[in-house]
C-alpha cells in the first residue's frame, strides 16, 4: 500500500506547483484560481493528505502573536436601513464592540460593512468581498425576525449573531432564552413574587424561537392555576392601553419583560417599582440599567460568532454549512433595584397593584398631549 502524502512539500511536488500555492489551495483561499484549488483539494484527498494539527496550532499562534497582521481579515455585516444606525441599540453596540474586540485579538484585521447600501445588492457585495480576499463573516442581528440573506454564499465562511437570519440556515451563537427566562422567573419567585406575568412583542419572540415563551409556560405548569396570569404579547407595536386594562385584569405582583418602556408605563398609571409591583427584565441591554434582570453578555456572544467562523477558516470549510451549529451562551443575573424582598413578609403585607381607572385615563391623556 503507498505511504499517504504527509508534506505540503510532498503534496506540491505531486500537483506541479510551489508550496504556497499548495498551502493557500487548501486554505480555499480565492487568490488561487477555483480550477487550481479543486485539483489541489481532490489530489490531497486521493493521496491521503491530512494536515498536522500540531503544525496547524503552531501556525494559528504565530498568526496570533505576530506584530504585524496580514491583510487577512473578517468584515462585521449590518443591515440597518442607515449606516450607524444600529448604533442607536445598546445590543448592537456591544455586538460590534465585542466581534471588534475578538477579531483583533485573534489576529485578523477587523471591517465594518453596511450591506444595506444604496445599490448594493448580494452579488455585488459578494464580488466586492471575493476581489478584496475576505473570506470571514460575522452577521449582525437583522432588525427583522425571520430575515433572508443573499451572498454567493461557496467563498466565504459566515457565522450570525442571534438567530434573527432564517434563510439559509448558518451557524449561529446566540444568547440562550430559555435559560434566561427561567432564571429570571426563580429569581423572582426566590424574591417571594408569586403572580408573575409576562410582557413581550410577538415579533420578538419570534426572534428567539419563542424561548422566553416557552419556559414561562413549562413555569406555570407548577403553579396553582390562580398564580398564572396570561401573558400579554402585542403584535408588532408597544401598546400602553392594553397594557393597562391587562394589569388591572390580571393583577400581577410583578412584571417580567424585555421591553424598557414597561417601567415606564407603569410609572405614568401611578405604580410605584419596586414598592406596588416588583419588575425584572429579560435583557438588561446596558451595564449601567439599573434593574433586576438578565445580562445577557452580547459581547460574548459576538466574540463566539467569531470563534465560529475562525474555526471554519482554520478548517478551510467555506459554502453553506451542512450541519450548521448553533451555539447558545447563558445569561447572568443582576440583582437590581426593581425588586423588593418580598419572602420575609407576611402575605397579608403584600402589596396588590391595582391601576386606577382615573390614572390610565391621565397616562392616556399625557401620551396624546406629549
Amino acid at each position: 500500500m503507498d505511504q499517504p502524502t504527509r508534506t505540503v512539500r510532498q503534496l506540491a511536488a505531486l500537483a506541479g506547483c510551489s508550496r504556497t500555492t499548495v498551502s493557500l489551495a487548501l486554505r480555499n483561499h480565492p487568490s488561487i484560481p477555483e480550477a487550481t484549488r479543486t485539483r489541489i483539494i481532490q489530489l490531497a484527498r486521493e493521496n491521503g493528505y491530512t494536515p498536522d494539527p500540531l503544525v496547524s496550532r503552531l501556525m494559528t499562534q504565530l498568526r496570533t502573536s505576530r506584530s504585524s497582521r496580514s491583510a487577512e481579515r473578517i468584515v462585521y455585516l449590518t443591515w440597518w436601513q442607515t449606516e450607524e444606525g444600529w448604533r442607536q441599540s445598546p445590543n448592537d453596540l456591544a455586538y460590534y464592540q465585542g466581534a471588534k474586540a475578538r477579531v483583533e485579538s485573534i489576529g485578523y484585521d477587523f471591517e465594518h460593512i453596511w450591506a444595506k447600501a444604496p445599490n448594493l445588492s448580494g452579488a455585488r457585495l459578494s464580488k466586492i468581498l471575493y476581489t478584496r480576499a475576505i473570506r470571514g463573516v460575522v452577521i449582525a442581528p437583522c432588525i427583522r425576525p425571520l430575515s433572508h440573506v443573499s451572498l454567493d454564499w461557496r467563498y466565504f465562511a459566515v457565522a450570525t449573531i442571534g438567530v434573527s437570519i432564517a434563510k439559509p440556515d448558518l451557524h449561529a451563537a446566540s444568547h440562550y432564552h430559555y435559560q434566561g427566562m427561567a432564571l429570571a422567573l426563580r429569581k423572582v419567585r426566590h424574591h417571594g413574587y408569586k403572580r408573575i406575568g409576562f410582557v413581550c412583542l410577538a415579533d420578538e419572540l419570534v426572534r428567539n424561537n419563542n424561548g422566553w415563551l416557552a419556559a414561562y409556560l413549562v413555569h406555570q405548569t407548577g403553579q396553582p392555576p390562580e398564580s398564572c396570569p396570561r401573558p400579554l404579547l402585542s403584535e408588532h407595536t408597544w401598546d400602553p392601553d392594553g397594557f393597562a386594562r391587562w394589569l388591572e385584569k390580571e393583577k400581577p405582583d410583578c412584571v417580567v419583560s424585555n421591553r424598557g418602556e414597561t417601567l415606564r408605563y407603569l410609572e405614568l398609571l401611578g405604580l410605584r417599582v419596586p414598592d406596588d409591583i416588583g419588575f425584572a427584565s429579560t435583557d438588561l441591554l446596558t451595564e449601567s440599567n439599573p434593574a433586576s434582570g438578565i445580562d445577557q453578555r452580547p459581547h460574548m456572544l459576538a466574540a463566539a460568532a467569531v470563534d465560529l467562523v475562525d474555526m471554519q477558516m482554520q478548517r478551510n470549510e467555506y459554502g453553506l454549512p451542512e450541519h450548521p451549529k448553533k451555539v447558545m451562551l447563558e445569561g447572568t443575573w443582576r440583582e437590581g433595584n426593581t425588586l423588593l424582598n418580598r419572602s420575609q413578609q407576611p402575605a397579608s403585607a403584600a402589596p396588590v397593584a391595582k391601576v386606577p381607572a382615573a390614572k390610565a385615563a391621565s397616562a392616556r391623556r399625557s401620551r396624546a398631549t406629549g
